[in-house]
C-alpha cells in the first residue's frame, strides 16, 4: 500500500503573481489531486473568533483586505509557538491523506518550506512563480504597508534552490508549457 501524498507541488510567489490560478489550473488537470492552503486554517480561526465570514476571508477581495494586517500579526504569534501547526492543520482540515498529489497554493515561510522537505522527502518540488510589478498591477495589486513588507510576502525571497521557476506574465504558451512539466512530474509520481 502506498501512503499519500506521493508528490506534493509547492508554490511560492508574490501576491498578484498567479499562485491560486495556478494551483486551479494544476488541479483541474491533475486527477485525485487536493489544493491545500496554509492560510485556511489562519483564516478559519480568525473568522470564528471574530465573528467573520470565512468564504469572503477566503476569496480575492477587500473584506480580505481590510483583516489582512491583523491576521498576518496573530498568524506570526501562533507560528512562534508552533512553527508547523498551520501547515498540519491545513492538511488535517482537507484530509489531505485521501489524495495522492497536494497542491499547496501558499508557501510564504522558511518554516514552511522545512515543513514540507522535513515531514516528505522526495516527495515535495518546490515552485517559484515570478510575475513582473507591470502584471501584478493589471491583476490588482497596489502595494500595502505591513503586508507586503513583511515575512509572509518576503520570506522566500532569498531562496536559491526551488525545482521550478518561472515568469507567469501573460504569456499562456509559456504558461501552459509549464503547467505540463509540473502535470508530468505528478503523473511519474503515482
Amino acid at each position: 500500500m502506498t501512503i499519500n501524498p506521493r508528490r506534493i507541488l509547492c508554490l511560492s510567489g508574490k501576491r498578484k503573481s498567479g499562485k491560486d490560478y495556478i494551483a486551479e489550473l494544476l488541479h483541474a488537470g491533475i486527477p485525485n489531486s487536493i489544493i491545500i492552503r496554509i492560510s485556511a486554517p489562519i483564516k478559519k480561526y480568525w473568522s470564528e473568533s471574530k465573528g467573520l465570514d470565512m468564504d469572503k476571508l477566503m476569496s480575492d477581495g477587500a473584506y480580505k483586505e481590510k483583516y489582512r494586517t491583523e491576521m498576518i500579526v496573530w498568524g506570526e504569534e501562533k507560528r512562534a509557538q508552533d512553527s508547523g501547526f498551520f501547515c498540519r492543520t491545513a492538511i488535517e482540515m482537507l484530509k489531505g491523506s485521501d489524495f495522492p498529489v497536494w497542491i499547496v497554493s501558499d508557501l510564504r515561510r522558511e518554516t514552511d518550506l522545512k515543513f514540507f522537505r522535513d515531514t516528505y522527502p522526495n516527495r515535495v518540488t518546490c515552485v517559484r512563480i515570478s510575475a513582473s510589478s507591470e502584471a501584478r498591477v493589471k491583476r490588482g495589486f497596489v502595494f500595502a504597508a505591513g503586508v507586503d513588507d513583511t515575512e509572509s510576502e518576503n520570506g522566500l525571497d532569498h531562496i536559491q534552490d526551488w525545482d521550478v521557476c518561472f515568469q507567469n506574465d501573460g504569456d499562456h504558451l509559456l504558461l501552459q508549457g509549464n503547467l505540463d512539466h509540473l502535470t508530468r512530474i505528478c503523473q511519474e509520481s503515482l
